[in-house]
C-alpha cells in the first residue's frame, strides 16, 4: 500500500495529499477511485480476517479486528516461526511454569506436561515415565519439573531404553527421595536431569554400601570402611575398597564383631596410620591382661579411615 504516486496530475505534495488552496490558486491533490477503493479493501480485509462483518455505520471495526484473538491467535506450544507472538505464547515459554499438578500415582506423563511443575505427593512407591525423548514431538529444550513430597521414594522412568542421564551416564530410571528435586530437560533424544536428585548419582558422591564400602562427599573427602582378621602378631592389613587419589588423613580400628569384652580382658585395637597407604588401611590389636599386654591373633577388626 502507497500513496498514488504512479498517477499523473495526482497532485501529491512531499509525498502526500494537500487541499486546494483558492488564495492562493492552487488545486487540491486527487484521490483516484482505484486508490480509494484499495484503502478501503485493505482495511476490510483485516475485519473480515477477524470473523467480522463490515459495517458501514461503524468507525472502530479496525481496532475491534487488531483486538481480535482471531488474529493474534496463541501460536502452537513450540512454534519456532516469525507469528506475532501472544501473552500467552510468552507466559507459557518463558518465566513462570506454564501450569502446575499433582501426581499421587503411577502416571504417563506427556507432551502436554512440558513447562509444567509436578509434585510427587502419596505414601506409597509408583513410577512416573517420562515422555519418549526420541519422539520429534518433544523438541530439545523441553523440560519437565519433578518434586518430591511422597512419604515413599519414586521411580522416574524413560520410556523407550536408557534415556534419562542425571550425571553424564544413560540409565532406564532414577529415583527421586522426599524433598529432593529434578528438572529434565531433553537434549539430543536424552532426558538430562538437573537438581537435587541428581547428585547422588554424581562420581563425586558414589558409595558402596556393605560390611565393606565407601561414600565420597563432593568436598573430595573419601571415608572408607573394611573388615579383616589380625595374625599371629596382632597386625591386620587390608585392601580398601578404592584408592584414595591423594593421601590418607586418619582412621580409627575396633572389633568386627562389637564386645571386646571378655571377663577381665580387654581386646585394644589401634589403627595404623604408619603402615596405612593410599590403598591399604592397618591397624594393630592387643590383649590387654589384668597384669600383662600381648599381641592378639586371629580377631576380627574393624577399620575406619579418610582421605582425600
Amino acid at each position: 500500500m502507497d500513496y498514488p504516486k504512479s498517477i499523473p496530475g495526482v497532485g501529491l505534495v512531499n509525498g502526500g495529499f494537500v487541499d486546494e488552496n483558492s488564495v492562493a490558486g492552487t488545486p487540491g491533490s486527487l484521490i483516484p477511485a482505484a486508490w480509494g477503493n484499495s484503502v478501503t479493501q485493505e482495511i476490510l480485509n483485516v475485519v473480515q480476517a477477524a470473523g467480522m462483518a463490515p459495517n458501514e455505520a461503524s468507525n472502530n471495526q479496525l481496532l475491534a479486528a487488531l483486538r481480535s484473538p482471531a488474529l493474534f491467535m496463541t501460536a502452537p506450544q513450540f512454534d519456532g516461526g516469525r507469528s506475532a507472538a501472544t501473552a500467552e505464547f510468552v507466559q507459557r515459554a518463558l518465566g513462570s511454569y506454564a501450569s502446575a499438578r499433582g501426581i499421587t500415582a503411577a502416571t504417563q506423563l506427556t507432551q502436554a506436561d512440558v513447562g509444567c511443575s509436578i509434585g510427587l505427593g502419596g505414601n506409597a512407591t509408583y513410577t512416573v515415565t517420562l515422555p519418549d525423548a526420541g519422539a520429534p514431538t518433544v523438541p530439545s529444550g523441553a523440560t519437565i519439573s519433578l518434586h518430591c513430597r511422597n512419604n515413599a521414594p519414586v521411580t522416574v522412568a524413560s520410556k523407550t531404553g536408557a534415556q534419562i542421564s542425571p550425571q553424564g551416564g544413560y540409565l532406564t530410571s532414577i529415583v527421586m527421595n522426599n524433598g529432593e528435586s529434578a528438572n529434565f530437560v531433553k537434549e539430543s533424544g536424552i532426558w538430562v536431569v538437573y537438581g537435587t536428585a541428581a547428585l547422588k548419582y554424581s562420581a563425586n558422591a558414589a558409595a558402596q554400601f556393605g560390611t565393606t564400602g565407601y561414600q565420597r562427599f563432593p568436598s573430595g573427602l573419601i571415608v572408607q570402611w573394611v573388615i579383616g582378621g589380625s595374625d599371629a602378631n596382632g597386625y591386620m592389613s587390608v585392601s580398601l575398597p578404592i584408592m584414595f587419589p591423594n593421601a590418607v588423613l586418619g582412621g580409627i580400628a575396633n572389633e568386627g564383631n562389637p564386645g571386646g569384652w571378655s571377663g577381665s580382658n580387654v581386646t585394644v585395637w589401634a589403627f595404623d596410620g604408619g603402615s596405612s597407604t593410599r590403598t591399604t588401611a592397618a591397624a594393630r590389636v592387643r590383649n590387654v591382661l589384668a597384669s600383662s599386654v600381648k599381641a592378639d591373633a586371629g580377631i576380627s577388626g574393624r577399620i575406619l579411615v579418610w582421605g582425600y
